[in-house]
């Protein structure tokens, strides 16, 4: 027995991949250095911006060190574009985070019927991207011409809706952001012991209560990472604000952003100004979060096996099953409807219901005409190798940052926490602009080429890609490395036979959803693609800006549809039961 107690201390533990020595402080470096180039550059060439009167690399010999930029800020209506910012933001991170987490608790830990449904609905908003998802919305409820409203006008039903407002911008953001909380949450509560819910049940815990007390005060983490992730990407989001609010004046910070760059004579060293300020925001948020959770222990996955226990729902599976094909109906449904409607029609002008749907109208020479477009034949090879490499080299490279930072004592490994989250305080627009000033600054010739383009999609989603894996982490007890490490292995061993097994939903989860997102990704390409390395979503928005809608409508279906493909392929390869 003596012996026996002594042989965790005489094991190497410290003989692995990322011990304290030459080797650990090496990858902590190197982790260190990439982050510094992809993320800390880009974002000094913004801080030198927002403090002097020139921009990076302009060919200006002199510059003058000023906070007038700061100041010019805030003398505008500031205060007005900030309101309307943290309302979009605020009420669509709330509706996101409570649809996507209820249809994660019900596809991970409950009976409900058709859970490939449930998982195919919480991942569907993914299938629209922004651009097309607004564009969509615009038609189906914008004024008097919008789908819905001419059929309620015809039904005698006294309701419009009008999603060019705040409340549309909110409704889109809560409807199609959704996937980051389902993800997340999904990941973490199959994590998530049944032995604690079947406890509170046998002491006499009712269904709210052991939700309420024990299934989602687990997966505080996966939550508050949701939260976080989708509060951020909604403050700096273009596409929504730029489709449904500029047109009736709403201006949000995004649309400020891209105002004060894009118009003339711009003013970028103020579009850098309100990018330090968000920043700098970010990082509170991630400090605040950092502190709920400190002190609290996540972890409910052990050496002991799981039983596959669900909740009964009995009576509430009718309506769980009508909430999921209602959400799926809205997210989905209704935009492709209406796609297929603008692609399909040879006159866009609608008089009532009965003309809507008047299948003599109806045509595919604008499909045809699109499939065979060079340019959206090389737009469409373009946005899958930047959407591959993006997701292969991005999860690899995400996926060892979350393992210094939460499975090793390396000195330096928090900065690297915080580093991986700048990106989330950047706008796209403006940190596409630090990533070409980057880029023409060093001597490495991959400005013009989709390399960039890759470069910019892996900063750009650092966040999401270390948030889905850190969310997993968190649950899985450092024990069970250890007790391979007592028995020989290696650390290198320990991470590929115990970790990423027990961590494979959320890793693939994460390269999944870092794949759709750059596939989706336009605001941060705005500034760094060329006539050849068009992606797919800048030739929608080229479109969308001359007017096409028949040409935006004919190619934004053949994109949901790639997406579509591209989604139901990868489910396999998730963490499910089904």
């Amino acid at each position: 027995m003596t012996h026996s107690a002594r042989i965790p201390a005489q094991a190497p533990l410290k003989a692995g991949l990322f011990k304290r020595g030459t080797l650990g402080y090496l990858v902590v470096l190197v982790l260190a250095l990439m982050l510094f180039l992809m993320v800390i550059v880009p974002l000094l060439m913004i801080v030198f911006a927002s403090f002097t009167n020139v921009i990076p690399f302009s060919g200006a010999t002199s510059f003058i060190v000023t906070l007038d930029n700061y100041i010019n800020l805030f003398r505008s209506d500031l205060g007005e574009v900030i309101s309307n910012t943290l309302i979009v933001s605020l009420g669509g991170m709330v509706m996101a985070v409570s649809i996507g987490s209820l249809l994660a608790w019900l596809g991970a830990r409950t009976d409900i019927p058709l859970k490939p449904l449930v998982h195919i609905a919480g991942i569907m908003p993914l299938f629209v991207s922004l651009v097309v998802a607004s564009v969509t919305w615009s038609f189906l409820g914008a004024g008097r011409s919008g789908y819905l409203n001419i059929i309620f006008d015809s039904l005698g039903i006294p309701l419009q809706i009008e999603l060019r407002s705040l409340a549309g911008i909110t409704f889109i953001h809560g409807l199609y952001f959704v996937p980051y909380s389902y993800i997340f949450v999904y990941s973490a509560l199959t994590l998530v012991n049944p032995d604690l819910e079947q406890a509170a049940s046998v002491h006499g815990a009712g269904l709210r209560q052991v939700v309420n007390r024990i299934t989602f005060p687990l997966v505080r983490p996966a939550l508050l990472s949701a939260a976080l992730l989708s509060f951020v990407s909604m403050a700096e989001e273009f596409p929504v604000p730029a489709i449904l609010g500029a047109p009736v004046g709403i201006e949000t910070l995004s649309i400020r952003i891209f105002n004060l760059m894009t118009r003339v004579p711009g003013e970028p060293n103020q579009a850098a100004a309100a990018s330090v300020l968000l920043t700098a925001i970010v990082c509170f948020l991630v400090y605040t979060q950092r502190r709920v959770l400190r002190g609290r222990d996540y972890r409910t996955v052990t050496g002991k096996g799981m039983p596959n226990r669900p909740i009964r729902l009995r009576g509430l599976k009718p309506f769980a099953v009508i909430f999921v094909l209602l959400y799926s109906f809205v997210s989905l449904g209704l935009p492709v409807i209406a796609l297929i409607l603008g692609a399909t029609r040879s006159n866009l002008y609608v008089a009532d219901a009965a003309a809507l749907f008047d299948v003599s109208q109806l045509t595919t020479k604008f499909i045809i005409a699109t499939l065979n477009d060079p340019t959206v034949q090389r737009g469409l090879l373009n946005s899958l190798v930047t959407g591959l490499a993006t997701a292969i080299f991005g999860t690899a490279f995400y996926f060892v940052i979350v393992y210094v930072v939460n499975r090793t004592h390396l000195p330096g490994r928090q900065i690297l926490d915080y580093m991986a989250m700048m990106p989330l305080g950047l706008p796209a627009l403006v940190m596409g602009l630090g990533v070409l000033w980057t880029w023409l600054a060093l001597p490495v010739p991959i400005y013009g080429t989709l390399i960039i383009l890759v470069v910019a999609f892996i900063t750009r989603y650092i966040p999401q890609g270390v948030r889905a894996i850190t969310s997993s982490i968190a649950q899985i007890h450092n024990d069970l490395e250890e007790a391979a490490m007592i028995s020989g292995a290696s650390r290198a061993q320990a991470v590929a036979k115990i970790t990423l097994p027990l961590m494979r939903g959320a890793v693939i989860s994460a390269c999944f959803l870092i794949l759709v997102l750059a596939m989706r990704e336009l605001t941060s390409s705005l500034l760094l693609y060329t006539t050849n390395t068009r992606v797919l979503s800048i030739v929608i928005y080229e479109a969308y800006e001359q007017g096409l809608w028949t040409t935006v409508a004919s190619i934004s279906l053949i994109y949901t549809a790639l997406l579509v493909v591209v989604t139901i392929a990868g489910r396999r390869w998730m963490r499910t039961e089904f």
